[in-house]
């Protein structure tokens, strides 16, 4: 088992990790396109970048570079986008970096033929939910597909995905994304654009305030959120999966390196609001009231060995309401949190937070 881990651009944190069964390591330079905003990353610079790089092959740990924005606006097609991605990626093989994380269907043909000595990884974001997408980029030259996290209670399609292709795949384990959620391509064009959206001062990550809103009044929803807890990698490892990505890049050292070590030492005694991204990050409203004992979800995720197809709906399953009557614990008033949630999200709805009072 090999986990993949957001990486902090300093000689201890690198530390830390080697001593870990790290598959890989993956960050980028704030002011680059990726799938997070800008103000979300550490300050770092192209020195650190490749002083990290070389530090942590010192310590044999790869680095995979993300560039996995999901729309650039086209300007992939210019010739200064040309030139920008071939300085781009030339600099990445220059400093070190293994791989590049990419989501856009063109940037990974681009960068397969341009720069062959890079590992290609297909991000999250691309959606790879069939077995069809996956021998796709597969046959476009991809070494390693990341599945979206929202396929992870689906065990036959897994086992599809992992008796048919070939090259490596890594599930996401640790977010805290409503299952098939009707915001995530809007949430991550959105990202995608947040470069521009923060220049002009107008940047709002509405998606995430939604998302949390529905956690807070519905504490089911954090159950049915298709997260692998630490305890639960045995089943996946069942299926041929043997790389589990952890989200978290945005985060501050304590906290990747809290939850690479549980899912290094497959347990945590802890909530799992502790570890999954997007349970508890939504500032400033603070951490769901809402919390998850991990160690009481023992057992939960066995149900879904014989459920196959979450997508149906729940219908008349309720497995996941009454486990979250058994083990949820609240801190303070979840009401009291999600009414917060709600009268911004009137404000962001009716345009209060910009516009006057007119039509």
């Amino acid at each position: 088992m090999e986990i993949v881990v957001p990486a902090v651009f300093t000689p201890a944190f690198l530390d830390a990790m080697a001593t870990l069964p790290i598959g890989h390591l993956y960050g980028s330079l704030p002011d680059d396109p990726s799938l997070r905003a800008s103000g979300w990353l550490p300050e770092a610079h192209g020195d650190q970048l490749e002083r990290t790089v070389t530090q942590a092959r010192e310590r044999g740990l790869d680095f995979y570079y993300a560039l996995n924005v999901h729309c650039l606006g086209n300007r992939e097609f210019t010739a200064e986008g040309q030139r920008w991605l071939v300085d781009r990626l030339g600099r990445l093989v220059d400093a070190g970096v293994a791989g590049v994380v990419l989501s856009n269907p063109y940037l990974v043909r681009f960068a397969k033929r341009r720069f062959p000595e890079l590992r290609i990884t297909v991000s999250t974001a691309t959606a790879i939910d069939s077995v069809d997408k996956a021998l796709f980029f597969e046959d476009c030259g991809a070494d390693l597909l990341y599945l979206p996290e929202y396929v992870n209670r689906d065990l036959r399609l897994l086992r599809e995905v992992r008796q048919r292709v070939g090259c490596r795949v890594a599930l996401l384990a640790n977010v805290g994304c409503l299952l098939h959620c009707p915001l995530r391509s809007y949430h991550i064009d959105l990202v995608s654009h947040s470069g521009e959206s923060q220049e002009l001062g107008t940047y709002v990550d509405y998606p995430l305030v939604w998302c949390t809103q529905e956690k807070s009044r519905a504490e089911a929803q954090m159950l049915k959120s298709p997260w692998i807890r630490p305890e639960d990698l045995s089943l996946y490892e069942e299926l041929g999966y043997h790389e589990f990505k952890l989200a978290g890049r945005e985060m501050d050292p304590v906290w990747i390196e809290r939850a690479a070590r549980a899912y290094a030492n497959r347990r945590y005694d802890g909530d799992l609001n502790d570890l999954v991204l997007g349970f508890d990050h939504l500032q400033p409203f603070g951490r769901l009231p809402n919390r998850l004992p991990n160690r009481a979800l023992d057992g939960f995720v066995e149900f879904f060995r014989k459920k196959h197809d979450c997508r149906l709906g729940c219908r008349d399953c309720r497995y996941c309401d009454d486990f979250a009557q058994t083990v949820v614990r609240h801190e303070g008033d979840p009401a009291a949190f999600a009414d917060r949630l709600e009268q911004s999200l009137e404000r962001f709805e009716t345009g209060a937070f910009r516009a006057g009072s007119g039509r």
